[in-house]
């Protein structure tokens, strides 16, 4: 035990009233431990690599065990960080046997981790889990999603969302910039202050995405407006509004403004539930189009969708 790294720790009380800590880095490790004083380890109980090391498995780091019926599980985080993934068990010493994963903050964080664990909530489950912000991997910010107990015992997979518990956002309501669950381009959600988290570094190329609005059945109007507050840096830019997926067809497009403003895009009327996306692009043209490339198109603060 003396050479492990026994990071992120988890705990299981068994329903004998036997201890279980759960830990490591790089590699898993389990050991039982005295109820009466929760420090002493059980002679014979510390086991190593109680998750098979190598894919899919790839065990990091984070353990949080949990049984549910007569199976134990243990969620954690694996090599691919921005994922939690779960095995399964018989045993709580193990071994346990990967079953895949259940979300996975990647669309909107890339390179951050994860930690976290599922939860039973008046019969319905939860998985509680972090995504990054103000660029870097010691910022976090929680999360939860709705997600399911199989038949089979396996977890259902679900995607990060921008409503949270909620079914969906209200599109009518103000959106800020920082509910964002997809973020690629290198922009990222910088924090001002405790008002104030835009998305910065917009360059051409980037995409915001925000899952999901709903925007009802009112068929009254044949358009609708979108508001954006922009904060401009000079550049010339086009930014383009996709529904469900950044690669569908723009169902509308606005010019980003040289200096703050707030931008009005006239937009089709839109009913329904929709993934919601912003695709930036470069405004110049020719041979010195290369040049603005890497340059910052605007800043995100927040947005909102008038009928």
């Amino acid at each position: 035990m003396k050479d492990a790294v026994m990071i992120d720790p988890g705990v299981l009380v068994d329903d004998d009233g036997r201890v279980y800590v759960y830990c490591g880095f790089l590699h898993s490790y389990m050991f039982e431990v005295d109820p009466n004083d929760m420090r002493t380890v059980i002679p014979g109980s510390y086991k190593k690599d109680i998750l098979a090391k190598g894919e899919p498995h790839n065990f990091f780091e984070a353990c949080s065990p949990r049984k549910i019926g007569d199976t134990y599980y243990l969620i954690y985080s694996p090599r691919q960080g921005s994922r939690l993934a779960y095995a399964t068990s018989d045993s709580p010493t193990g071994p346990f046997t990967y079953r895949g994963y259940i979300v996975d903050n990647s669309d909107g964080h890339p390179g951050g981790n994860d930690h976290g664990s599922v939860a039973c909530i008046n019969g319905e489950w939860y998985i509680f889990y972090h995504k990054t912000t103000n660029n870097t991997i010691m910022s976090r910010r929680g999360c939860v999603e709705r997600t399911e107990l199989l038949h089979d015992g396996s977890f259902k997979y679900v995607k990060m969302t921008s409503h949270g518990l909620d079914n969906a956002l209200n599109p009518y309501y103000e959106t800020k910039a920082e509910l964002a669950c997809v973020l690629k381009g290198k922009c990222f959600v910088a924090e001002k202050n405790v008002f104030s988290r835009p998305i910065i570094n917009i360059l051409p190329g980037s995409v915001i995405g925000y899952r999901s609005f709903d925007f009802g059945e009112d068929y009254s109007g044949t358009s609708l407006k979108l508001f954006l507050e922009l904060e401009g840096c000079g550049q010339t830019g086009i930014i383009k509004v996709h529904l469900d997926s950044e690669d569908s067809e723009p169902i509308a497009q606005g010019s980003i403004p040289l200096d703050n403003s707030v931008l009005r895009i006239d937009m089709p009327t839109v009913t329904g539930i929709h993934d919601l996306f912003f695709v930036f692009e470069n405004g110049k043209t020719g041979w010195f189009k290369d040049w603005f490339d890497n340059r910052e198109l605007c800043r995100l603060n927040r947005f909102v969708f008038c009928k």
